[in-house]
């Protein structure tokens, strides 16, 4: 009997009712409280609590670190393996949906959810890989956990807690990005501008840093009405006139690739600024209108393996005239801090605004050449026979860069299209069969 066959047999049913059961949680994080007792909401809550209570029913030693993290722990040795996943997910418009993203869709061959891919999918799927190497009696020489947080989308303050008690693992991987590899994540950088403008009285785009927004709406004090309609069709934008509101419809993208996307604010600012004398508009306009690479602002760099920097225009949030606008940078050197800080003291100075750095992280790299990548590959290539593809680096962050020796490993497959953080999230039911054979060989690499 072949895995596959094996999986379908007697660890599909369970497989798939574990999906859509912690799928069925929107566990987007609406306000946090630090210390409290659902510190990233209750729905993240009672999601880690639902895999903590499937882990004791399935024999694993549970762990919670205060809701904001736990493990599922399996083995014994004084060294050990990390699986590390995540239960939150990123925010959803409905609007934009075809079916309910809270309630696991089947079509086409495909499994469609918030969070299939990123990261609930990836999660079950290791779950039930060591669920299978458990049943199957084996014993790993290393203490095997399978660390779950609820605060990865919105800066990993659940890692921070879990590793404040307990030690780190001797290696890991993180199942939250593309095969076969990612030994290498860009460093990363969110900053503030402090801005105002003469024109804008409300402009609201955007909710999290590490995505392009596709909706952006504004209220500005003169009229313009005619003239954005005739803007909108002109460049074949989506838009919408709600009484004094004036919203621009784009398309979203993960922040590590925001060239994949249309951003919705860049729409208003663009008309604004060609209709207007907004101040604002033309500072945009001259410094990030229309530019992932942080070109016009005078930061944009390049290396050789991490490839380009990239700048997101990520959140607008201005009321009365004044507020900010909130960028994410992923940056392929670690010089690049210092270079975004001297181009935003620059041209913020010369318009009068003010800017504040809100996070930071410098680059993380695994050599190619490391143990932990070349058993993982060859489980990979083993698995999927693809000997052509190779280790790459990426600018999206996992949870790999909370560990000394981990990388992420999958699960997006060559070739497939990028859906996270989109509308309409999903995963080829074929491609969840192969993952949890991927993990199993993983795992069993790793720990044996």
């Amino acid at each position: 009997m072949s895995f596959k066959e094996r999986f379908i047999k007697d660890y599909e049913k369970d497989a798939l009712e574990m999906l859509e059961d912690i799928i069925s949680y929107p566990s987007v994080l609406d306000n946090y409280i630090e210390n409290g007792e659902a510190p990233f909401g209750i729905p993240a809550k009672e999601c880690l609590h639902y895999v903590i209570n499937k882990g004791i029913s399935d024999g694993f030693i549970p762990f919670n670190a205060d809701n904001y993290a736990g493990h599922l722990e399996y083995g014994e040795g004084s060294e050990s393996l990390g699986i590390l996943a995540h239960l939150d997910v990123v925010p959803v418009d409905k609007s934009e949906w075809n079916s309910d993203p809270f309630k696991l869709t089947y079509k086409d061959g495909k499994m469609i959810a918030r969070g299939i891919v990123d990261d609930k999918g990836p999660f079950v799927a290791s779950y039930i890989a060591l669920k299978m190497l458990k049943d199957d009696g084996f014993k790993p020489k290393r203490k095997i956990r399978l660390i779950f947080g609820c605060d990865e989308e919105s800066g990993s303050r659940c890692l921070e807690r879990y590793f404040k008690l307990m030690e780190k693992p001797t290696l890991a991987f993180s199942p939250d990005a593309e095969f076969p590899v990612i030994n290498g994540e860009k460093g990363m950088l969110s900053y503030d501008l402090l801005v105002n403008d003469n024109i804008i009285e409300e402009f609201i785009a955007g909710q999290r840093y590490n995505i392009v927004p596709s909706k952006a709406s504004m209220k500005i004090k003169i009229d313009l009405k005619k003239e954005f309609e005739a803007y909108c069709k002109e460049n074949n934008y989506n838009y919408e006139i709600d009484g004094d509101k004036y919203i621009a419809y784009g398309i979203a993208a993960h922040a590590m690739c925001p060239q994949n996307g249309l951003n919705a604010a860049y729409i208003l600012f663009d008309f604004l600024n060609k209709y207007s004398d907004s101040k604002l508009a033309k500072f945009v306009d001259k410094y990030y209108l229309f530019d992932p690479y942080g070109k016009k602002a005078g930061y944009d760099d390049f290396d050789p393996e991490m490839k380009e920097l990239t700048s997101n225009f990520a959140v607008v949030e201005i009321r009365k005239g004044k507020g900010k606008i909130g960028i994410n940078c992923r940056l392929p050197k670690d010089s690049d801090f210092e270079l975004i800080n001297n181009s935003l003291s620059k041209i913020t100075k010369e318009f009068n605004y003010n800017y504040k750095e809100l996070s930071s992280s410098k680059r993380h790299y695994i050599p190619a050449k490391s143990e932990l990548v070349q058993k993982l590959m060859e489980s990979y290539v083993k698995v999927t026979k693809d000997e052509i593809n190779k280790p790459f680096s990426i600018g999206g962050g996992t949870y790999a860069r909370e560990c000394d020796y981990a990388v992420a490993f999958g699960p997006m497959f060559v070739g497939r299209e990028d859906v996270c953080h989109i509308a309409n999230e999903y995963m080829f039911k074929e491609d969840f069969y192969k993952l949890v054979e991927i993990y199993y060989d993983a795992i069993y690499n790793l720990a044996k």
